[in-house]
């Protein structure tokens, strides 16, 4: 929430903000554990050449950074580092999975999802922001 959009609300709206952010923080760690389960788990899609995995690691990672780009204005950087670090590791352990090996493809698949989700972000406004006002108004 921006400070100055916090000033115009009243106590009320301001608990309502506080808890989208909190739902929506919820929502961030939940995305991330599905990442990391589904991430781990047998595939699912095949071993075909179809390549339709790179196109799910790309908007899957998307989606991840734009959700947590809600929360973290400042410094997103640090964010798009961290989910990229994150999308690496997972690749990195399935190494020790006997279901899956690691591909560079899915990471850069993974960083380029990064990408995407940092721009939509930039260019959008802030959804946190907008839930609260919205069902603010509507009390």
């Amino acid at each position: 929430m921006t400070p100055t959009l916090i000033k115009r609300m009243t106590s009320s709206q301001q608990k309502r903000a506080h808890l989208w952010a909190r739902l929506w923080l919820f929502g961030g760690w939940l995305g991330v554990v599905v990442t990391l389960v589904v991430s781990l788990m047998p595939p699912t899609l095949g071993n075909d050449d179809t390549h339709l995995d790179k196109i799910v690691h790309l908007l899957g990672y998307a989606l991840l950074m734009f959700w947590w780009a809600q929360l973290i204005i400042e410094r997103r950087w640090k964010l798009a580092l961290a989910v990229v670090v994150f999308g690496i590791i997972i690749e990195l352990l399935q190494g020790f999975t006997p279901d899956r090996l690691p591909d560079p493809l899915d990471a850069l698949a993974n960083s380029g999802g990064v990408v995407l989700g940092w721009l939509a972000a930039r260019r959008s406004p802030n959804l946190i922001n907008r839930f609260a006002a919205l069902f603010a108004a509507h009390r």
